[in-house]
């Protein structure tokens, strides 16, 4: 049994913050699956404990005092909490194509709760192991934390995705393709969830905006038709990671990169984003940006529009 005691991958080391970088493989990152908020970030915990060397005997074992830390939840609350996500989660069925097979898995064969020692153990399905350590064929890598930090459940999974195409910048795909990944559209009975217009505003919409706030991906779509449809996006992806974004060589006299992110990263509107390169420097802004990103590494920054439009008092 490997007894996993409260990580500190993100925890501050100088000036600089560790951020975890997990891995899966291609087919977890394409399958159809649904999962709540607190379920995906229950998922990338486990996936932090999993090893290469660990058997399919090895079970994992939390406190749930510290995953409800973790997870920022009410640790009154945490046994409750946690049940509901695991009896969910005993209920999801990832369905994808591994190795031109079919496979159909439930990522835990087991969750059990010791009440006495206040903890919680998870098995990991023998099938899904290998695709969580990233020793198999193509694999997916992102943030812990980026990912835990947002909010939307649909964010999570494209959050996801885009980090798999993040080295190539480019990711198109069919609309229905994309809601049959997030379980909004059943080919074999036609049943789709959103029409076109509700599909943007309830999914793409709110999940590309929280990832370009939230993480290190910038990304931006466009729309394409077949006739007079919309049947395609593409997504266009920049990895920057946090440290350097703020102190790439030349970004002094880059304004407009400068106001690009103050826009897409730090939700400023356009006409304060104007103010603020009208009344600061760009060493000052970049500083003042760098303050923002230190202080939300705890996500202690609700909504940060409003908070970055506060520091420069526009």
């Amino acid at each position: 049994m490997a007894e996993v005691s409260k990580r500190t991958e993100n925890k501050r080391k100088g000036d600089k913050v560790v951020h975890t970088l997990l891995y899966q493989g291609n087919s977890i990152t394409t399958a159809r699956y649904e999962m709540s908020e607190l379920q995906k970030n229950l998922m990338y915990t486990l996936q932090a404990a999993v090893r290469p060397e660990d058997t399919n005997d090895t079970v994992y074992t939390f406190k749930v005092q510290d995953i409800m830390h973790d997870l920022d939840r009410d640790p009154d609350n945490g046994y409750r909490n946690l049940q509901e996500a695991t009896k969910g989660m005993m209920q999801v069925v990832f369905e994808m194509y591994v190795n031109g097979q079919l496979v159909q898995v439930n990522p835990f064969s087991s969750a059990v709760y010791d009440y006495g020692r206040g903890t919680i153990s998870l098995r990991v399905d023998p099938n899904m192991r290998p695709l969580l350590t990233g020793l198999t064929g193509n694999f997916t890598t992102f943030g812990k934390e980026m990912a835990m930090r947002m909010t939307g459940k649909y964010a999570k999974r494209l959050y996801e995705m885009f980090s798999q195409w993040k080295d190539i910048g480019t990711f198109k795909i069919a609309i229905l393709d994309l809601k049959h990944r997030l379980n909004l559209f059943d080919p074999e009975s036609g049943k789709e969830e959103y029409n076109i217009s509700n599909f943007f505003r309830f999914v793409i919409d709110p999940a590309v905006n929280e990832i370009n706030q939230r993480s290190d991906l910038l990304v931006r779509f466009r729309q394409h038709k077949t006739g007079r449809k919309i049947t395609d996006l593409t997504f266009t992806i920049k990895w920057v990671r946090l440290e350097q974004e703020l102190f790439l060589p030349g970004i002094d006299s880059d304004a407009t990169l400068v106001g690009e992110r103050l826009i897409t990263r730090f939700g400023l509107r356009a006409d304060q984003r104007d103010r603020v390169l009208s009344n600061f420097d760009l060493v000052t802004i970049r500083k003042k940006l760098l303050e923002i990103e230190k202080r939300n590494s705890s996500k202690a920054i609700e909504n940060w529009g409003a908070y970055t439009a506060k520091v420069f008092g526009v």
